[in-house]
């Protein structure tokens, strides 16, 4: 019970029902609860008194008064304006002001771009900045955002994605499942991949659906159908699924009946793993490194006297020690590459502290593991890149193979590595063994002009371009004339020079004969199906681009080869792997920082749409 504020109350006991005069003993009805009628009853028949409840209330409003002049600036900041205040605030912006609507709109945009909690905006930092910027501005709380951001937002931008998604016949998607145990939550990701009329690659966030229960296959496939009946989306409108090799993964695209394809990066990474593991030789090298990053890791003084052994002493660029993550691609090589650039200072280091320093020879098998782990790191960047497509897996994986054959034949490379690198070969095959009788790969090996048929036998060649005339020999649109060929466009893909795809343009420029495949025409065949046979062959011709060269940028410029338009759109539209929703979950372990633990799974998802959609239909909505 809150306490009795009012002085007449120095004159009465309260009862249950009653207030009792304590000069008198008179009881009064406290029904009302009102203390109007005690102060009249001192008035007539205890004036003596009532001048004494005067003079009390009379220093309480002092001491109120003296109490609201120490409130501290903060607390003054966050005391609630009352309604004489809000009064005063003349000229204001009202709700329907255009203006305050525009603002509203760009804070809210700010959260989810951002990753702030919703009560950023209760901030007093935030309050004091707006109220400077914008003294007009009619500051919203938290509720506000949540209801705008969350609803309005999200389902004006939903319309807007929808419209995106009827320009595609086919789309490729990826796909996983994140959870975050601090707020009990799950969530599925399904991200579309297309390309657009107009040749651009587009990623689209459909959903983080919200998984309860077990993540079971049947549950997986269940959700995601629903996401793309949400969308309008038809099991016939997906190309193919980019998934890892979980069971309940591919359980799950076995049961919804989807064409998938497992993540070439997860792949690649397993073959490394598993290398690593087996290898004896290598696991006191690499225990070592562990213990070496453990200890700069736990240890700030460490790691400043590292700096300064570095910077004062061996005159160097500052580096810090990099430790392994399991769950991190390739952190294990980073951890090895850096502890390996840091060897002169780590042995100065050693000289005054205890740490597990290599000796010469394991000094020289950290060295040579890195030479061989090294093109496995570009491919997984190659392969991460926003422009990969999986056209490049076949024409990667021949690479890598090739690469690790040459680093075996050197002669500074010891049996247990060539034992080792004849491992990793080996497991590469294993795991990539059907990759060309896959047609989800070869037909978009074929369709890249960087490409085409260089990595094929002649069985392949000859299968995958059957497939192709299979796919659009009954199409609508016959052989655009059209004019000849434009001069080649020079429009390069961002990427960055590496030793593997120096190994790949020489693998290209090693033999760049003409590609053509199949001899006379039969007459016997309709003429539909020689016309566009006739179009693959000259295909074939053309001239392969530069690595560096973007194949969607060929496609638009080659107006010829409009026939084959949607194929295109179809097979090179699938990223290499499940790079996408690996960034995704990356971004909601942002949203569920220490000011956002209880977000319901369904905010989360939402927020996450309208974190990366909006940028792709560039903030117009």
């Amino acid at each position: 019970m809150r306490p009795k504020s009012s002085a007449v109350w120095s004159f009465f006991d309260e009862m249950t029902d009653s207030a009792k005069c304590k000069q008198c003993g008179k009881r009064f009805s406290r029904k009302g609860g009102g203390t109007t009628s005690l102060k009249l009853h001192l008035k007539s028949q205890h004036s003596d008194k009532y001048e004494e409840l005067l003079l009390l209330e009379k220093g309480n409003q002092q001491n109120n008064l003296q109490t609201a002049k120490q409130l501290t600036p903060l607390q003054e900041c966050k005391k609630q304006l009352t309604l004489k205040d809000s009064l005063k605030n003349k000229g204001a912006w009202d709700e329907t002001n255009t203006k305050q609507k525009e603002i509203d709109k760009l804070v809210a945009e700010m959260i989810a771009l951002q990753n702030l909690p919703f009560n950023f905006v209760e901030g007093v930092g935030f309050q004091r900045l707006v109220q400077a910027a914008l003294p007009r501005y009619n500051l919203r709380g938290r509720q506000y955002f949540t209801n705008l951001l969350c609803n309005d937002i999200y389902n004006k931008m939903k319309l807007k994605i929808l419209d995106l998604l009827k320009q595609f016949e086919k789309l490729s998607f990826t796909t996983d499942v994140w959870s975050e145990p601090s707020a009990n939550v799950s969530l599925l990701s399904l991200t579309a991949h297309g390309i657009t009329n107009n040749y651009e690659r587009v990623s689209i966030i459909l959903k983080c659906e919200q998984l309860e229960g077990r993540h079971t296959g049947e549950i997986i496939a269940n959700n995601l159908n629903n996401i793309l009946q949400d969308w309008g989306l038809s099991n016939e409108s997906v190309h193919c699924i980019l998934r890892d090799k979980g069971s309940n993964m591919i359980k799950a695209m076995r049961t919804a009946n989807f064409p998938d394809a497992n993540c070439t990066i997860h792949q690649l990474q397993l073959c490394v793993r598993s290398a690593m593991e087996t290898e004896e030789f290598i696991s006191p090298v690499i225990t070592k490194c562990k213990k070496i990053a453990t200890h700069f890791h736990h240890s700030l003084i460490a790691q400043n006297e590292l700096k300064q052994i570095q910077t004062e002493r061996l005159n160097q660029t500052e580096l810090c020690i990099v430790q392994d993550c399991s769950t991190r691609w390739n952190s294990t090589y980073y951890m090895m590459d850096r502890i390996l650039k840091l060897k002169d200072s780590l042995i100065l280091y050693s000289g005054a502290h205890t740490i597990p320093i290599p000796t010469a020879d394991e000094w020289l098998d950290l060295e040579k593991c890195i030479a061989i782990l090294k093109p496995f790191e570009e491919i997984t960047q190659e392969l991460s890149s926003a422009t990969a497509t999986i056209a490049s897996v076949i024409p990667l994986v021949y690479t890598l193979k090739n690469t690790l054959e040459t680093e075996k034949t050197k002669q500074d490379t010891s049996e247990n590595f060539k034992l080792m690198i004849t491992n990793m070969v080996h497991n590469i095959s294993v795991r990539f063994q059907d990759i060309e009788n896959n047609k989800i790969y070869t037909i978009a090996t074929y369709i890249d002009p960087r490409y085409k048929l260089k990595f094929f036998n002649e069985i392949t060649k000859e299968q995958v371009q059957t497939e192709i005339l299979g796919i659009v020999g009954c199409s609508r649109t016959s052989h655009d004339e059209g004019p000849s060929s434009p001069k080649r466009s020079r429009t390069q893909l961002p990427s960055t020079s590496s030793y593997i795809q120096s190994c790949l343009a020489e693998i290209l420029s090693a033999s760049d004969e003409e590609e053509h495949v199949g001899g006379d025409e039969d007459d016997t065949v309709p003429n539909q199906l020689i016309v566009k046979k006739a179009l693959l062959n000259e295909y074939n011709r053309e001239k392969r681009l530069t690595l560096s060269e973007n194949p969607l940028l060929w496609w638009k410029m080659h107006t010829k080869y409009n026939s084959l338009s949607a194929l295109v759109r179809q097979y090179l539209s699938p990223p290499p792997g499940s790079v996408p929703s690996e960034q995704l979950f990356s971004a909601a372990g942002l949203i569920y920082d220490p000011l956002r633990n209880r977000l319901s799974g369904d905010k989360a998802a939402k927020l996450l749409f309208v974190k990366y959609n909006l940028p792709l239909i560039k903030f117009d909505y």
